[in-house]
């Protein structure tokens, strides 16, 4: 009618007047407030007051289009709601940055993740995520992403059980307890008088299971994903798998015990980060971890990914360990590939490996220079829903036990910082090797008592010096960082050495590769890597695996549009192929004798793609995560 007429180009006026004046809060608030009386979009008024902001953001063609960037990190793997809105991570600088995103919020707010780093979610029409990146009050925005528990491993391992089970009038200490915390030659190490929290951020947690501590709902966790998803309940089995292995309950004559097996002297919180399915979305992991930090926890466990890189995710933990104290576990990967999995690859968390029962490296164990810390991670035998146990392999497996031993070390030296007891388990790890650091098993096996006694001689007093991650972490480890020792030296039998040095363009995670046989398909493979940096992958193969493919998912290579990528492979050390400049795929003959040759390329898409993100926080989002394990799993696996 007429009056609401009126009243909206009034208040369209007002705004664009505010807008002129920078001064966009009260102009929102205006807004708001003629919303009660109007049925008009929200959305739309928002991105009108918009207009015009010139701030760095996502760079447009300035025809009012989606810039090119923006829709390439759409096609790869945004969130999208069934409205057709995208889940989108905001930084506001200011008050007036925050009501510009609630604006634009399909609800006409967004949900705050951590208010002190001025974080929320919104789910924004994919026009509006242009402007809101030019605004001058918002300082970032990224992307929302898939993250996922990591994939349940197949084992080949002695100690491996087919299955779910009960385990009834017996106590089993799976091998990985006496791994981690052995009772030769000296007794084992005890759980201090110094209550420590443990927070485990995974697929929810089985409370009421009879080997698991009963945890209080309204208090010991907390779930981003509403009344559907509860935190004490777990439909996966993930969650509560990783949960057993830290403070499954010892001395009951029932199930397995843990590395804290005296629920009294620890407490658990609970951070549901990933849905019962077994995937979930940075904002939640990142809420998650939140809660569990506002909560008191010392340590998080973390055996999950996916993703790809995130400045928000990496500014959070950063301030977590810095100013919170916190010290942040994660999963390596399950790839068996060199690529950098993320959360574990931030330097402000420590990545750990996975080995057997043998002490050897898990062959699915990710391995490079954010590698820190190993632990046992194949057929590990620990609980599951419903008063089940199962023995799961992978990295999943191996980051609880390290969590749990900062715990049971921490519980003994109350006043040390996370800083200090990360040094410790470090500096007195079990290397299987030649010693030193590697990016295969980091430092070693993690052991609880040698970590006890080197903070017993050393203290509490002592400094630790910048935090780099990786081999470069530990400043009072004696020796230096050495090469794998197994680097490959032969491969059995009638298998070959194969070997592939990569370097990446600017969209590193478009990039993967495989290697086929007639005989068997794909033998080997990887992918998952980071924006311009050198990988170098070494395999034993079949004999018969002949064909080394390597694939870029938009289609233009890795060279030299969008930075200098290049590839080259060789066998047995004949090099067999090598390049960069192709389309969506390039080829090479592993079997031929004949000098290096390649396919040639497919046609480059005529559409040129986006401009690359900065290269400190690229936002591309990885190759699609696997699917999550079953609840069940046919083999002994883990699912980190």
């Amino acid at each position: 009618d007429r009056e609401s007429t009126y009243l909206s180009q009034y208040l369209l006026r007002r705004s664009f007047k505010s807008n002129k004046e920078h001064n966009v809060y009260p102009a929102l608030k205006l807004l708001h407030y003629g919303m009660k009386f109007l049925s008009l979009s929200t959305s739309a008024l928002a991105a009108a007051l918009l207009a015009g902001v010139t701030h760095a953001g996502f760079p447009d063609e300035g025809d009012g289009k989606v810039s090119r960037r923006l829709a390439r990190m759409l096609e790869k793997g945004a969130i999208r709601n069934s409205d057709g809105t995208v889940s989108v991570l905001v930084r506001y600088k200011d008050e007036e940055g925050h009501a510009v995103a609630d604006s634009l919020d399909r609800d006409g707010h967004g949900h705050v993740i951590s208010e002190r780093s001025r974080v929320e979610v919104i789910n924004a029409n994919v026009e509006d995520i242009e402007n809101l990146a030019k605004n001058p009050h918002i300082e970032m925005v990224e992307l929302d992403q898939e993250v996922h528990a990591l994939p349940n491993m197949r084992a080949n391992d002695v100690d491996a059980d087919k299955g779910r089970r009960r385990l009834q009038d017996v106590e089993e200490t799976p091998y990985g307890i006496n791994m981690v915390n052995p009772n030769s030659p000296t007794p084992r190490l005890q759980q201090g008088e110094n209550s420590i929290k443990i927070c485990v951020v995974d697929t929810g947690y089985d409370n009421g299971h009879e080997d698991l501590p009963t945890l209080v709902v309204e208090n010991d966790g907390y779930s981003p994903y509403g009344d559907d998803e509860l935190w004490n309940e777990d439909g996966h089995g993930h969650g509560s798998h990783c949960a057993g292995t830290i403070g499954a309950i010892g001395g009951n004559n029932v199930g397995v015990t843990s590395v804290n097996p005296i629920s009294e002297k620890f407490s658990f919180f609970i951070g549901k980060g990933l849905r019962n399915s077994g995937s979930g979305t940075t904002a939640g992991v990142m809420e998650a971890v939140q809660k569990c930090v506002d909560a008191g926890a010392k340590v998080v466990s973390m055996s999950l990914g996916g993703g790809g890189f995130s400045q928000l995710v990496y500014d959070q933990y950063e301030e977590h360990y810095n100013i919170d104290g916190v010290l942040i576990i994660a999963a390596a990967g399950n790839g068996g590939n060199s690529g950098y999995s993320y959360p574990a690859s931030y330097k402000y968390v420590m990545s750990v490996a996975a080995v057997d029962s043998n002490r050897n490296r898990a062959s699915f164990s990710q391995f490079n220079d954010q590698v820190e810390i190993a632990a046992p991670g194949v057929a590990v035998k620990s609980t599951l829903p419903g008063d089940q146990y199962a023995s799961w392999s992978g990295t999943s497996m191996a980051c609880p036990h390290v969590a749990g031993v900062a715990a049971l070390v921490w519980s003994h030296f109350p006043d040390c910082s996370n800083k200090q007891i990360r040094e410790a388990l470090i500096a007195t790890a079990e290397h299987p090797g030649a010693g030193g650091c590697d990016n295969e098993y980091g430092y070693g096996i993690v052991n609880a008592k040698a970590a006890h006694d080197y903070l017993l001689n050393r203290g509490c007093d002592f400094s630790v010096g910048e935090t780099l991650g990786g081999c470069n972490q530990c400043v009072e480890c004696t020796s230096a960082p050495t090469s794998s020792p197994t680097a490959f030296p032969g491969c059995p039998g009638n298998e070959k050495y194969f070997k592939l040095e990569l370097k990446t363009d600017n969209w590193g995670s478009e990039t993967s590769w495989k290697v086929t046989s007639p005989t068997s398909g794909e033998v080997t493979a990887g992918g998952g890597y980071q924006s311009s940096t050198t990988y170098t992958e070494k395999r034993c193969i079949q004999s018969d695996a002949c064909t080394f493919e390597i694939s870029d998912s938009y289609g233009d290579g890795i060279c030299c549009s969008y930075g200098q990528g290049s590839y080259t492979v060789w066998v047995n050390g004949v090099e067999k192929g090598s390049g960069g400049e192709f389309g969506s795929s390039d080829t090479a003959n592993l079997c031929t004798s004949d000098p290096p040759t390649t396919a040639p390329p497919t046609p480059v898409p005529t559409t040129a793609p986006p401009t690359p993100g900065p290269s400190a926080a690229p936002s591309a989002v990885p190759v699609a995560p696997p699917t999550p394990a079953p609840v069940a799993p046919p083999t002994p696996a883990p699912v980190a």
